[in-house]
């Protein structure tokens, strides 16, 4: 019996061998160009991003080359040792274009190897024949900069360059102009809460009282509700930029208790993120009950934060395993490619079906990081599972960047995957479509896939 099956599982192996090799031998050439060709014209749905609109640039300091910038680049500069008042120089004063450069020139010298830096020379490259940033092409690449934006420049990178059909951005703060947006919302003001303050304040913006927890609970499905009006598609959490993403279940007896200290306290009280952590983590629950309800998804910031000195083991993936069992009918997305926990959250979202991967911004962290999980996560996980591109930027021009590296590296992951005969040439321009299109379409509800 024992010969018999060492037989059929050699016999077994033999075949699959050469049925690889059969797929190797019979590629028809120019492959590699057909599929960079299909990445390259394909639509897609930019699941994450933070753009600043024409309106608001206009009132701005920063409708310059600073502009560019903004966030992930000044990351870079505040690593190199630029300080956070030469930050508000540049974007909270006003300051000459040329003064700007010199505050800038240092840390631009330190970390313009960076793939942020390197996005934003790709995009002033293509967009405004601009080969490099320095104190000679300042001028002229702010004065590109505002005319282009005095036209329809924003919607013009968006939809004729990036061929973008859907976009979520973080908050509705685009507004209602651009009918091919949609958003993302978050509830800090419930997740984070440790001030009197934060309550009475949100009572005034509702013109309710918030006496009670209940009322505090009410106060946070009126705005689930209201967003969901707005266009809200997915329910967003940063929690981890303030604490741990570890949320324990809450007897409401015990929020209670955290809720009565604060309506109890005077004005200006604040308690330590231990005291008010029960509280917290009821209102995260209660917030899941509102988005199994809508059957509205969840996603999560997770790995690396922006912004400077943060804790990086608040928001390791892993900690939220616990609301994956809690609610298996609530869809759970992970941002940021969780950098740098990616085996954590291939571990993740093979074990859940209702955990999906989502890559915004892992481009301009490391295109290194992203081709290689990319490489992972499809051999991994389903295909089904994974959304492969969301700029995460500030401005268009950074948004097209992040964009021509993405589908540099899922062209070249998938082509490499079709060289060694793990992919046929069909099967890459399939996986291609669904992670680049249909997959974030169905998991956000944007329209019917087939």
């Amino acid at each position: 019996m024992k010969l018999y099956i060492s037989l059929i599982i050699s016999l077994s192996v033999s075949v699959f061998c050469r049925s690889q090799d059969t797929k190797v031998s019979v590629l028809t050439p120019g492959y590699e160009q057909r599929i960079r060709d299909f990445i390259d014209t394909s639509e897609v749905i930019d699941t994450h991003e933070h753009l600043l609109s024409p309106e608001i640039l206009e009132r701005t300091t920063f409708l310059d080359f600073s502009l560019l910038l903004e966030q992930n680049s000044y990351d870079g500069l505040i690593a190199s040792g630029m300080s956070e008042s030469m930050i508000r120089k540049l974007y909270f004063e006003p300051t000459t274009v040329s003064e700007k450069w010199k505050i800038i020139e240092p840390y631009w010298n330190k970390s313009f190897n960076t793939a942020s830096n390197r996005i934003l020379l790709l995009a002033i490259k293509d967009l405004y024949g601009i080969n490099e940033l320095n104190g000679s092409t300042v001028e002229s690449l702010s004065a590109k900069i505002k005319k282009a934006y005095s036209g329809e420049w924003f919607n013009h990178v968006l939809k004729d360059l990036c061929r973008i059909d859907y976009l979520i951005e973080d908050g509705d703060n685009v507004g209602a102009k651009y009918d091919y947006f949609r958003y993302a919302k978050r509830f800090s003001p419930w997740l984070s809460v440790n001030t009197k303050f934060r309550i009475d304040s949100l009572a005034v913006m509702q013109v309710e009282p918030i006496y009670t927890l209940e009322d505090y609970v009410k106060s946070m499905r009126i705005v689930f509700e209201d967003a969901l009006e707005k266009g809200m598609v997915v329910v967003k959490v940063n929690a981890a930029y303030k604490r741990t993403l570890s949320f324990e279940k809450v007897t409401t007896e015990n929020a209670r208790k955290v809720f009565r200290t604060l309506i109890n306290g005077n004005e200006d009280l604040v308690i330590s993120a231990k005291d008010a952590k029960p509280l917290q983590d009821y209102m995260m629950f209660q917030l899941l009950e509102l988005a199994k309800q809508h059957k509205i998804p969840v996603a999560f910031h997770t790995g690396i934060q922006a912004g400077g000195v943060n804790i990086i083991g608040n928001s390791d993936p892993t900690l939220l395993t616990n609301l994956f069992y809690e609610y298996p009918d609530v869809n759970f997305v992970l941002f940021h490619g969780s950098y740098p926990f990616g085996g954590e959250l291939t571990t993740l979202v093979r074990n859940f079906q209702n955990v999906y991967i989502d890559m915004n911004w892992t481009y301009s962290i490391s295109p290194t990081y992203a081709r290689r999980y990319l490489n992972e996560w499809l051999e991994a996980v389903p295909a089904s599972k994974i959304m492969a591109f969301g700029g995460d930027q500030r401005c268009v021009e950074n948004t097209y960047g992040n964009l021509l590296i993405a589908k540099q590296v899922i062209s070249d992951v998938l082509i490499e995957k079709v060289k060694t005969g793990y992919l046929s040439e069909s099967e890459a321009i399939k996986i291609a479509r669904m992670i680049l299109y249909d997959n974030a379409a169905k998991f956000y509800n944007l329209k019917q896939v087939e």
